[in-house]
């Protein structure tokens, strides 16, 4: 069995009844090795010191909330990083710069939304997911090119300006999880993985296995996601090193773990 690491989980650690190291148990014989969390700062960084082997812990924060002491507060609380989404304005706007900042002084991975945003039942303001877009991720990522950059979702819809920023960018990665990426036609991901047939190393060197799906409950649905990326593999004839790097082995080196 190829083991993961999952780089995209959410789920809330109070909210869990079971056994820790049960759980970690359980998950790795499903093929989980580790997964990436991403919840409140509280939820998730406890849900770190229960289960540090296993838990890589990425706290979510409000861009438009947050200040730069938090940012420092939760990282030297544990966190390998920090998610940001929904934001009032551009990520590539220079307001945000401050965070960016503060993050890459401290090692650590600035991950983002970005694309689509499901419709919630009562938004607290309209989602503007051009905010969103990747050409966003390009536009900041010019101005902090030592920030550690993970692209979640891989800019849904916008797929070809994501491969582009992933492709261009040497301090942008990128994930596959959630949303209807799976949902897609492999021949168009073998495509953007392997032109004419031809392995781009350079792409698969920056993407990362991810799911989306929640932790802490039965992973329904989970193994579907094993399924795509096996047929993307299998699609553009991805070598067992390959295979590992995506699966597991650039999340280690991204988060600083190998």
């Amino acid at each position: 069995m190829d083991m993961r690491i999952d780089a995209h989980i959410h789920g809330d650690f109070s909210k869990f009844k079971g056994v820790p190291a049960e759980y970690v148990k359980k998950c790795r014989a499903q093929g989980i090795e580790k997964v990436v969390l991403i919840s409140e700062p509280d939820s998730t960084l406890a849900a770190y010191q229960a289960m540090p082997d296993f838990i890589i812990p990425v706290p979510r924060v409000d861009i438009d909330k947050v200040t730069v002491r938090e940012i420092n507060e939760i990282i030297d609380a544990g966190a390998l990083g920090i998610k940001f989404i929904d934001p009032q304005f551009s990520y590539g706007d220079t307001r945000y710069d401050p965070l960016y900042a503060a993050i890459s002084a401290k090692g650590r991975v600035a991950m983002f939304h970005t694309g689509y945003l499901a419709r919630r039942a009562e938004p607290k303001r309209p989602t503007d997911i051009a905010l969103m877009r990747p050409a966003a991720i390009d536009c900041m990522s010019r101005r902090h090119p030592d920030l550690k950059i993970l692209m979640a979702h891989f800019g849904n819809p916008w797929w070809e300006e994501a491969w582009k920023i992933m492709w261009s960018v040497p301090n942008v990665y990128a994930e596959l999880s959630g949303g209807t990426a799976y949902k897609r036609s492999i021949s168009m991901w073998a495509e953007i993985s392997a032109p004419n047939g031809v392995p781009d190393e350079d792409s698969l060197a920056k993407l990362l296995f991810a799911s989306d799906m929640s932790v802490f409950r039965e992973h329904e649905g989970f193994e579907d996601y094993f399924k795509f990326y096996d047929a993307v593999y299998d699609a553009i004839g991805a070598s067992p090193e390959w295979r590992e790097r995506v699966n597991r082995g650039t999340a280690l080196k991204l988060f600083g773990l190998a």
